[in-house]
């Protein structure tokens, strides 16, 4: 009894060990943010504001290309040189076109949507817009919809409470994210009560009309619009598998035929991320997408 006291205490102590030093490494890699520090959907409405000017100019013969998205399309922030920004660049430069970089690391898919309901509806306009799964669920419509109510003043449950504890555990993510790359490479899909579960195998029907919507919003805009479906990276799917679930088939039925539609897994699907446990393309991946893509823009000429 003395002995299983004695090691639960030095698993105990290598625990609080392991939490400890993701603590100091996470407080050494990241300063604390100033108290008043600028969001990133303000950074990003102050983007536009420089750009719209000359991204709204009418120009008849001229075309533009405009890269929309977050952190998959320009993901440097994670410490390598993940980005298709100078790829698209040095694309419009060699077809003489006017480039727009609209992708900004911490903005989400009602950012993007905002500033897309601010460009001027140009034919020759070309747009590379990112959606990424983790995002579907949450677009915001123009109508408040207040779908659970809360009450402040109703205790919270003791489940509630622990999970929120368990929340800020740097060793709980990392078991969790072991398990999850296990439970993916044995069954082929996501461990249910995940997020990326719940988006893509049991999408609610409130979230899939919401995202119909924006969908059909994109697809009234004039010009050429590509849509990439950005999957986590960091997993390699079986298609087969995939092709049965929920939000594939969604993508795969949709009829918008201005939009042209790609899902990631279906243009690379080599398990290239940042790292295993980052969820963006690295540079290896984004070379693929781009020629991919870029493809798809000389074809459409």
């Amino acid at each position: 009894m003395h002995r299983i006291t004695q090691y639960s205490f030095l698993v105990i102590i290598l625990c609080f060990s392991i939490e400890v030093a993701f603590k100091l490494k996470y407080y050494q890699d990241k300063l604390f943010p100033p108290f008043n520090a600028t969001t990133p959907t303000e950074k990003y409405i102050a983007l536009w504001d420089s750009l719209s000017s000359s991204a709204n100019a009418e120009m008849l013969n001229s075309k533009r290309l405009f890269l929309i998205g977050d952190s998959f399309f320009d993901a440097e922030e994670y410490g390598g040189e993940e980005s298709y920004v100078p790829y698209f660049t040095q694309f419009s430069l060699e077809k003489n076109w006017d480039f727009f970089n609209l992708t900004l690391a911490g903005t989400d898919i009602n950012d993007h949507k905002n500033i897309w309901s601010q460009i001027r509806d140009q034919p020759n306009n070309l747009y590379v817009f990112s959606i990424k799964v983790h995002d579907i669920g949450k677009i915001k419509s123009n109508d408040i919809i207040i779908k659970n109510s809360f009450n402040p003043s109703s205790e919270v449950s003791f489940k509630s409470k622990l999970i929120a504890l368990m929340s800020k555990s740097e060793l709980i993510y990392l078991v969790k994210d072991m398990l999850h790359q296990l439970y993916m490479w044995w069954v082929n899909t996501p461990a249910p009560f995940t997020h990326l579960y719940k988006v893509m195998v049991t999408p609610p029907d409130y979230d899939l009309l919401e995202l119909s919507n924006f969908l059909t919003t994109l697809n009234k805009k004039k010009g050429f619009v590509i849509v990439l479906i950005n999957y986590p990276y960091n997993f390699k799917y079986d298609i087969k598998q995939l092709s049965q679930s929920s939000l594939y088939n969604f993508f795969n039925n949709h009829n918008h035929p201005n939009l042209k539609i790609f899902q990631s897994p279906l243009i690379t699907n080599k398990k290239e991320s940042v790292n295993w446990r980052n969820v963006h393309p690295n540079s290896a991946s984004m070379k693929e997408v781009f020629n991919f893509i870029q493809q798809e823009i000389l074809n459409k000429k």
